[in-house]
């Protein structure tokens, strides 16, 4: 199935915003099996837009197209569905009693120009938006599936996950199985995966912030077979280095069914790790509290590190990271501590450490590496590794927890 995803906006190709929906839209899509083979973007132009549209649907099956549903005059998108699909707007009452009620519950004045929000084209599906006011609809039309979505990421996702996505699924010629590799360089697990699949399905690898993301595509009327079996001689090659979600998410996800609890304390990463934490929805059931103890001062303080400690090692050290991830755990009564200090550049390094130099500590543990790179890379790589050590940890007293039950071979 050939799917092509049109952008809408004058400001988009200003570079005053950028185009995060037809990124999101062809992560998406892929997971459901279904690939992107063009894109177009479009400024606020009906003539120009009636052009694209026509020809995103003379050479694909499925046309998703984000913006243009506002009710502002540049809000073109449903007269040029109009114009492309030969298809008049027709009012809809109550589409208009949506929009004038929504407006009513969140106590705001609404404009006259809104009701142009209520003329979907003829016989098109209206798509609910429940976060705005703009709602979207789709057409079937000669063999073309096409969907018009608000130009807003918080509408569109929602509206695509739930009215869109079920709508085209369906049509999917091949399955994707997805998964992330944290600890090895890209060419050691490219070499691994490459093994595992052989010729049976291909795949593709990314990497961000030291972590590999792994996709696995298989095609025919055996697909899921395949993948179960390929996912599986992949797991087998890459051992605890591999998992299935983003890192934060991994690791809050392991705490919760270990049922424990964690507090951070950084330095160089300057609250890094307890931002990625923070974004996982009902973390805070396991996150504690983090602190961003930069100076030697607030590590002596706030977390109890010795100063004799700090004095003959030196802040950024093995035994000042511990004794941070030590000091997190107890201050707070969490279960578990990480903590990271390190020399994130671009000055403040020396012969002995160097800029990227970092120490992570989880609990006791704690590892030495030197990440090279600008100041932001530097901390990614340590926030990225700190947790990763987390995930490894929980991972590992989980597996001797289940071996000394007997349960290991039925995990």
């Amino acid at each position: 199935m050939r799917v092509e995803v049109l952008s809408t906006g004058t400001e988009l190709l200003r570079g005053r915003t950028v185009d995060t929906n037809a990124a999101w839209l062809g992560a998406q899509l892929e997971k459901a099996g279904l690939e992107v083979r063009h894109r177009q973007t479009v400024d606020d132009h009906p003539g120009r837009l009636v052009d694209a549209l026509k020809l995103a649907c003379a050479r694909a099956d499925i046309v998703l197209l984000t913006g243009g549903l506002g009710p502002t005059e540049d809000d073109y998108t449903r007269s040029v569905a109009e114009e492309a699909f030969h298809r008049p707007l027709v009012f809809r009452p109550a589409l208009w009693k949506a929009i004038r009620q929504r407006f009513r519950n969140h106590r705001i004045r609404m404009a006259a120009i809104n009701r142009r929000q209520a003329y979907v084209p003829e016989g098109s599906v209206v798509l609910p938006n429940p976060h705005g006011s703009a709602p979207g609809f789709a057409i079937r039309q000669d063999g073309v599936f096409f969907a018009a979505m608000p130009g807003p990421p918080r509408e569109m996702m929602p509206m695509f996950l739930d009215h869109v996505l079920p709508r085209i699924r369906r049509k999917a010629p091949f399955e994707v199985w997805e998964a992330k590799a944290f600890g090895l360089p890209e060419g050691t697990v490219d070499e691994a995966v490459r093994r595992a699949v052989g010729a049976r399905a291909t795949y593709g690898l990314t990497v961000r912030g030291g972590q590999v993301s792994i996709s696995i595509r298989a095609e025919g009327s055996r697909r899921k077979k395949t993948l179960h079996d390929l996912s599986r001689r992949v797991r087998a090659a890459l051992g605890e280095c591999l998992y299935g979600r983003d890192l934060p998410e991994e690791v809050a996800r392991g705490l919760l069914r270990a049922g424990k609890t964690i507090s951070v304390a950084e330095s160089c990463t300057g609250g890094l790790i307890a931002h990625k934490l923070t974004e996982v929805p009902g973390v805070s059931e396991v996150l504690l509290e983090a602190a961003v103890t930069y100076s030697n001062d607030s590590k002596v303080r706030r977390l109890g590190v010795p100063p004799g400690l700090i004095r003959t090692h030196g802040a950024v050290s093995e035994e000042v990271a511990r004794a941070m991830a030590l000091g997190a755990a107890r201050s707070s009564g969490a279960s578990m501590g990480v903590a990271v200090t390190g020399i994130a550049g671009p000055s403040g390094g020396s012969k002995e450490k160097p800029v990227g130099l970092c120490c992570m500590a989880v609990d006791g543990w704690v590892e030495r590496r030197i990440f090279q790179g600008e100041r932001s890379h530097v901390k990614e790589r340590a926030a990225g590794f700190a947790l990763n050590m987390v995930r490894l940890k929980l991972l590992r007293e989980e597996g001797h927890a289940g071996k000394k039950l007997g349960l290991r071979g039925r995990r």
